[in-house]
């Protein structure tokens, strides 16, 4: 498994668990506001469970920038 798809397991199991939904229905196409309605509080809890899979700092304002999972996992990539 690749870092950028560990890191979308990461994102949608977290999302599945603070959303109550079907993680299996979840993937890289998964966007943080139109799909999820996230707050900014729901990014800074995706961006602790990075942090806490990856052992890599993970800014709030870089993940607030990211639109879909999958962006957010290609950054990650990139830092790793």
């Amino acid at each position: 498994m690749t870092i950028k798809e560990e890191a979308i397991q990461v994102l949608c199991k977290k999302a599945a668990n603070l959303f109550g939904m079907d993680e299996k229905a979840l993937g890289a196409d998964t966007r943080f506001e139109e799909d999820l309605h996230c707050k900014s509080t729901n990014i800074v809890q995706f961006s602790a469970a990075l942090e806490d899979a990856f052992e890599i700092e993970v800014p709030f304002m870089e993940l607030k920038k990211k639109k879909t999972f999958g962006e957010a996992a290609d950054w990650l990539a990139n830092q790793l």
